[in-house]
């Protein structure tokens, strides 16, 4: 368990950090990255405080993610120099996307041994599926 909530910060670190660099770099993207960056943020805390305040039983715990590879969910966070704005976009819906999917995948494997974890991850995953849905509008 606390891998995977090592995890979960590690991602949303990363994910906060390539919206904050590449809103600078992209203004017509600046304000959906900038509201990204600070919901991510959000994501790691209610994560953690959601964990800190459900888990009792480290035992049974550790049992809530069998079988999760976080490896599945390895996406690399840069943008080559001088990319156009429509590839900053495709890799922030790869970002998404495979973010989404380890939320998911998480709150399913989780479901039988805790209850608000696993709530909380599906709704950062249809967070993550909202902002999918809007890059397709760009």
């Amino acid at each position: 368990m606390a891998g995977v909530m090592s995890f979960v910060s590690k991602i949303e670190n990363d994910s906060a950090s390539f919206y904050k660099t590449y809103a600078k770099k992209y203004p017509e993207l600046e304000s959906i990255f900038l509201s990204w960056n600070k919901e991510n943020n959000k994501f790691e805390k209610n994560v953690k405080r959601t964990y800190f305040g459900v888990i009792t039983d480290t035992l049974e715990s550790n049992y809530a993610f069998q079988g999760l590879d976080t490896d599945d969910c390895d996406v690399d966070m840069q943008l080559p120099v001088d990319v156009e704005t429509s590839e900053a976009v495709k890799k922030a819906r790869e970002i998404e996307e495979t973010l989404k999917n380890f939320y998911l995948k998480a709150a399913k494997l989780s479901e039988g041994h805790l209850a608000d974890i696993p709530r909380l991850f599906r709704k950062i995953a249809k967070k993550r599926e909202e902002r999918c849905q809007s890059l397709g509008a760009l």
